[in-house]
């Protein structure tokens, strides 16, 4: 919901602490619905600040570092770009590098981030006074959902990360074929646009298949391991 408010529409609620935050079923279908409180903070992002963002995302995703760098300095980071790229995701530098869907935080990862915290306060400052206003309450945004989702124990899980990633190709798509006049160009964007979520789709289902064989495989081990019961 909350990549669909950033990426897409631009139109983001700023404060989604649990107590904002309700769940409901729906009547009629008894399908879960999420509800939002308390609308007097919200951010309009600009289309500028939207697409730099959803650019950035996608690289933090896939560890594109070249188009980290650039998406970072387009956002005001300057030669602060690691430190951005860190705050941002709540990763630390090594992990930025490896790919940050590639394994979920860890407890000596969270400790490292903490001791960074405080060592790197003025280059903190510094940065949080170059980058554009909606960076802030961005920020703000991005920690209390990281607070519901270490609550909800899926910080850093790859379908979230997934999810943003369809929601910033779609952002980027829509925007490219507002941008055109051409027919050609348009249906060029909207194939390339379902051949992306193709991939994501694709790589979800290597991952699911590739736990479900993890998960037999811890099995057949305990059974192994294990006294049958007599």
């Amino acid at each position: 919901m909350y990549s669909e408010m950033i990426f897409v529409n631009g139109f983001v609620h700023c404060d989604p602490h649990p107590g904002n935050v309700l769940v409901r079923k729906q009547p009629g279908t008894g399908k879960a619905e999420i509800i939002l409180l308390d609308h007097g903070l919200y951010q309009v992002l600009t289309e500028e600040f939207r697409l730099d963002y959803c650019h950035l995302w996608q690289s933090l995703i896939w560890t594109d570092m070249k188009r980290v760098k650039k998406y970072s300095q387009r956002l005001g980071a300057g030669d602060l770009y690691p430190l951005f790229a860190c705050m941002l995701t709540a990763r630390s530098w090594n992990s930025v590098n490896r790919g940050i869907s590639q394994a979920p935080v860890t407890a000596t990862e969270d400790s490292e981030i903490r001791n960074n915290a405080a060592n790197y306060l003025p280059q903190i400052s510094q940065l949080l006074n170059h980058v554009p206003r909606q960076m802030l309450l961005i920020f703000k945004t991005n920690d209390l959902l990281r607070g519901i989702e270490a609550a909800l124990g899926t910080r850093a899980s790859a379908s979230s990360f997934l999810n943003m990633s369809r929601c910033c190709v779609r952002a980027l798509a829509t925007h490219n074929r507002k941008t055109t006049c051409s027919f050609f160009r348009r249906t060029q964007i909207s194939f390339s646009e379902a051949f992306s979520l193709w991939q994501i789709d694709l790589h979800e289902l290597i991952l699911r298949v590739k736990a479900l064989r993890l998960t037999s495989w811890v099995l057949a081990l305990l059974c192994r391991l294990l006294p049958a019961p007599h």
